[in-house]
């Protein structure tokens, strides 16, 4: 029986077709982007330390938790540690991101990868240099 702890919920290809995308790939060797969808009020500990597993060499060390809510700032901490000690990006979209994605998509005013590239930028400041 499996106990789903090892069920990723989104793996998409990554094809460098975007100045992020190649990023990630040379920085976490990101050939393979992991998102981990919780349905959850409040993304706990327990919820990033499974995406975690899941980045490895066979993915890379980049991963997305797709949430209801932005991350609370002890959650938050965590990531950056899990950045800080194993050089491991976990970034998180709540839904107000993917509101904004689908926005700038149907009105065509950006690109959504936009956004997530923003994320990504105001997650490496939050690291340490």
């Amino acid at each position: 029986m499996d106990s789903g702890t090892q069920i990723r919920d989104l793996i998409f290809y990554n094809n460098c077709s975007f100045p992020l995308l190649k990023e990630l790939y040379d920085k976490y060797d990101c050939k393979q982007i992991v998102f981990e969808m919780k349905n959850v009020n409040e993304v706990g500990r327990e919820h990033i330390n499974q995406l975690n597993r899941y980045l490895s060499e066979q993915f890379g060390r980049f991963g997305i938790v797709i949430a209801r809510n932005p991350l609370k700032k002890n959650i938050m901490r965590n990531t950056i540690d899990l950045w800080s000690g194993q050089r491991k990006c976990i970034l998180c979209l709540n839904d107000e991101d993917i509101k904004l994605m689908v926005d700038v998509y149907e009105n065509k005013q950006r690109d959504p990868m936009e956004i997530i590239n923003k994320k990504y930028v105001e997650f490496i400041r939050l690291c340490p240099a």
